[in-house]
């Protein structure tokens, strides 16, 4: 079969009749990539050691090689490649997406982008410049040693492109807003495959649609951000609680007690989970406030008095709230190459008893299969105002209205239990549905929280959706940015 198209500007005639096999596309890379470019085929002893391997195996995506590019102009020519061979690709920064929609890439590319590693702060004009692979954990200590912050979400593992494209939640978000609302510009190729710089000033339609939705429409390569002074000298309270599952009713009613004033300084983080010797199904809680000791405690003290049985009550600083606080999880949390079923949903108000209904089913789940006893279900609370104060026409987030989320990692390592995790997961989010507080009959999720299931509507909405589509018609009309919660 022949096809058409006129990508880069020139008309190409494509047979497609013939898959191109690994070796193949290793050969024409070597040729054509620049010398610090690297190839990996799956087969090679240095693949597992050499390339960014997925967080998450579930519904995981496979390849027939794996391309390191060094610059720009080698990732143009790849995506160049695997557009004229109709091979799938994939862009991989942090490696942590979650959702199912990037399985359907099977015998694809792996663009990833491990040599776009570099950070650079300019303290005089608080701006932060990161590569396409830079993690949360390769700029908090900078940041700090430069005597700035930023909004970094909750684990220290997960890219910060990729969690930025999509909007970019976390506990510091009370203060500055989401990531993207610190965003000033980015290095893209396109799926047209032009390399551009998109910000305000320069293709500012763009601008508007990869704030929210940025992964459909190229390959970000770097991006600029603002970045802070400190607050309250770099310091923050964050205060760790494990509670027993019967003081749950307690717990979600002090969330739900800071709706509509909560402070700036002040985020929750509540999770649901199982460990045999704490009895069992128990809540963990992590709450962060960045301001005096005192105060913090001042917030949380009908919690100290609920009478947690452990908690851990500190100022740290806050390059270190993603490693260090509730109960340093993060370490774990951030092994790679377990399954994970994952689901999200935004949450518009905090029901009582609907959390008690979580919480009894949860423990159901835990008593019924042993091997689903890793799963979490957490609710996270970030002072909203500063958020809601930024237009929603602004950019194609569209959730800035939610108060909280929802968020259900069914953590397995058996395969043969993937449908019954996705059981799992399915029925939990169905518990929050009725009483979410959205608008709309439509599953309203984060996109980065996404399952893959809810699609573009519940992932960019009706009123953003027409706009969006226009925007993927310009910037990648042949659809090769199809692979994650797309458009």
């Amino acid at each position: 079969m022949y096809f058409s198209s006129s990508i880069f500007g020139l008309v190409f005639v494509l047979w497609t009749a013939f898959a191109q096999t690994g070796p193949e596309v290793a050969s024409y890379f070597k040729k054509h990539l620049s010398k610090n470019s690297a190839i990996y085929l799956p087969s090679e002893s240095e693949y597992s050691l050499e390339t960014t391997q997925r967080w998450n195996a579930y519904y995981a995506p496979t390849y027939i090689i794996s391309v390191k590019p060094a610059t720009d102009i080698d990732v143009q020519k790849i995506i160049e490649y695997a557009f004229l061979h109709n091979i799938s690709f994939l862009g991989t920064g942090g490696g942590h997406a979650y959702s199912v929609t990037v399985g359907t890439i099977r015998n694809g590319i792996e663009i990833d982008l491990g040599n776009f590693d570099t950070v650079s702060i300019d303290q005089n004009a608080n701006t932060m410049t990161v590569g396409g692979a830079v993690h949360f954990a390769n700029i908090t200590g900078l940041l700090y040693d430069a005597g700035k912050e930023f909004q970094v979400g909750s684990c220290s593992c997960v890219g910060i492109l990729g969690a930025t494209l999509g909007g970019g939640v976390g506990p510091y978000g009370g203060l500055h807003g989401l990531q993207i609302d610190a965003l000033k510009s980015v290095r893209m190729v396109t799926g047209t495959g032009s390399l551009i710089e998109v910000s305000s000033t320069s293709h500012p339609d763009l601008w508007w649609g990869i704030r929210g939705a940025g992964f459909n429409f190229g390959i970000v390569t770097s991006a600029t951000y603002q970045v802070y002074n400190f607050t309250h000298n770099g310091q923050a309270m964050s205060a760790d609680f494990r509670f027993h599952a019967a003081q749950n009713a307690s717990l979600y009613e002090f969330a739900r007690s800071f709706t509509g004033r909560m402070p700036d300084a002040f985020s929750i983080d509540i999770a649901i989970a199982y460990n045999e010797s704490f009895g069992g199904t128990y809540i963990f809680a992590n709450f962060i406030y960045v301001g005096p000791l005192n105060e913090g405690i001042a917030l949380i003290q009908p919690l100290i008095d609920l009478g947690p049985f452990d908690q851990n009550i500190t100022m740290i600083p806050w390059k270190d709230i993603e490693t260090s606080s509730k109960f340093g999880i993060d370490a774990v949390a951030c092994i790679k190459g377990n399954f994970h079923s994952v689901w999200g949903l935004n949450l518009y108000q905090i029901d009582v008893p609907t959390l008690i209904a979580a919480i009894n089913y949860m423990d159901v789940v835990y008593a019924q299969n042993a091997d689903f006893r890793f799963a979490f279900l957490a609710i996270d609370m970030y002072a909203p105002q500063v958020t809601q104060s930024i237009s929603d026409d602004s950019t194609a987030y569209p959730y800035r209205s939610a108060i909280a989320r929802f968020l259900l990692d069914v953590g397995f390592s058996n395969s043969s239990r993937a449908d019954v995790a996705s059981q799992v997961g399915h029925t939990a989010r169905s518990i929050f549905i009725p009483t979410s507080g959205a608008n709309t009959t439509n599953i309203e999720v984060y996109v980065n929280y996404g399952h893959g299931d809810e699609g573009p509507l519940g992932w960019y909405t009706e009123r953003k959706l027409p706009r969006l589509n226009e925007l993927k018609k310009r910037y990648d009309p042949n659809r090769l940015f199809s692979h994650y919660n797309a458009l």
